[in-house]
Formats: C-alpha cells, sequence, structure tokens
C-alpha cells in the first residue's frame, strides 16, 4: 500500500492510498490557482482522523515518501545523502 507522510506546523500527518507525485501534483495546483486551498490528511494514529491543512505560500510543508522497510529498497547513497563520516 503507498503512503505519504506530511509535516506541517511540526506534526505530522499522513495519507493512505497516494503516491509522493499525486500529493505534489494537488499542492502545486492549490498554490498555482493563488486561493487558499485545504488539504484533507489524517492526523489519527492507528485510526483516521480527518484533519486539514492550509495550503498556501509560506507555510512549511514536508512530504515524506514512506516506502516498505525491507532492507533492500534503501539506497544510502543516493545524491550523496549518506555521509560515512558523521557516524
Amino acid at each position: 500500500m503507498k503512503r505519504v507522510d506530511i509535516v506541517y506546523g511540526g506534526a505530522q500527518y499522513s495519507l493512505g492510498g497516494r503516491s509522493l507525485e499525486s500529493v505534489q501534483t494537488e499542492v502545486e495546483t492549490a498554490l498555482e490557482s493563488g486561493k487558499p486551498y485545504w488539504l484533507r490528511v489524517n492526523s489519527g494514529g492507528g485510526r483516521f482522523e480527518d484533519a486539514y491543512l492550509l495550503i498556501v505560500p509560506g507555510v512549511p510543508f514536508a512530504i515524506l515518501n514512506v516506502k516498505p522497510n525491507n532492507g533492500t529498497d534503501i539506497d544510502l547513497e543516493v545524491d550523496g545523502a549518506f555521509n560515512q563520516d558523521v557516524l
């Protein structure tokens, strides 16, 4: 099952059955419209509880692509993001 997590206002929310790209497109379209937009997300941990995030310019918004952790889908060398010196 696809899922993306969203960090908004320091809190974490989720969207099940969505891809990172579909959420990006929805947010970009909302911002391009120039009008306030309410994105419906899940705020519950374990059960669905609706929350609505106001999408407007200037509000920090992060989308996290959640992938199953089976030990083979994580590439720590992507774009040099993994710095072994830090470990």
